[in-house]
């Protein structure tokens, strides 16, 4: 669990810092230690913590009218990601999981520009299925908001609101599908902790670091934990 541990930490620093890419570093790490139900409860409950602390560090820019018919869209995608979540073997969720994240950070380090990322229902189900299926519901988002051309604050506060209502939805529809047995407490309350403490670290680097040459460092990472995904879930197979 010290890659878990360390994953945690790292990925609350860059999404404290940059408005994303938590789940991104964490989500393959624990998908490779623990059980997928497991791994998409506690991502769920990390994030919603880290979440409410961006938040509470400044997330007044928010442009809740142009959200609100996204994260609509988002309910359904939950449960179609659950139904993927419970039915697919964990060798293939592993393999989706170092998929979506190298997908997502080749699209960010190129600038991809896709037509259906200004669809924000689109977008919306996209990120649900993706929240409580492989615990990436970032990129279409992140993808989203830059097609609309937000400043760098309204991003990171916009990104931490719809990641805060997609934990706290996503959470209580897997723990009602699968019962107390879904989360470990143990696993769960010492990466909540290096949340914390990455939070803290990434809130004083959004104010001094030049995201241009921090991102392309942090992709880079995501696709080597990617990369290892994939093979590990090949392993499995």
């Amino acid at each position: 669990m010290l890659l878990a541990g360390a994953a945690a930490l790292l990925g609350a620093v860059v999404q404290s810092a940059t408005g994303f890419g938590f789940a991104l570093v964490l989500s393959p790490v624990l998908f490779a230690v623990l059980d997928p139900v497991e791994a998409i409860t506690t991502l769920l409950l990390a994030g919603l913590a880290l979440n409410v602390l961006v938040l509470a560090d400044g997330g007044r820019e928010v442009d809740w009218g142009r959200l609100a018919p996204l994260l609509a869209a988002a309910l359904p995608g939950l449960v179609a990601g659950i139904v993927l979540l419970t039915e697919l073997p964990k060798a293939a969720l592993q393999i989706g999981v170092g998929v979506a994240v190298i997908a997502a950070a080749i699209v960010q380090l190129r600038a991809v520009r896709l037509p259906l990322v200004r669809s924000g229902p689109v977008v919306g189900f996209t990120s649900g299925a993706l929240s409580t299926s492989l615990g990436v519901s970032g990129p279409p988002i992140v993808l989203w908001l830059e097609s609309h051309g937000v400043s760098p604050v309204e991003f990171r506060a916009t990104l931490a609101s719809s990641f805060l209502v997609l934990n706290l939805a996503g959470g209580a529809l897997v723990l009602a599908a699968e019962g107390g047995a879904a989360l470990d407490l143990e696993v769960a309350v010492p990466l909540l902790a290096l949340v914390l403490a990455g939070h803290v670290i990434g809130a004083l680097a959004f104010r001094r670091i030049d995201v241009r040459r921090f991102s392309p460092l942090v992709l880079a990472l995501v696709v080597c934990a990617g990369a290892a995904s994939i093979a590990a879930g090949l392993a499995g197979l």
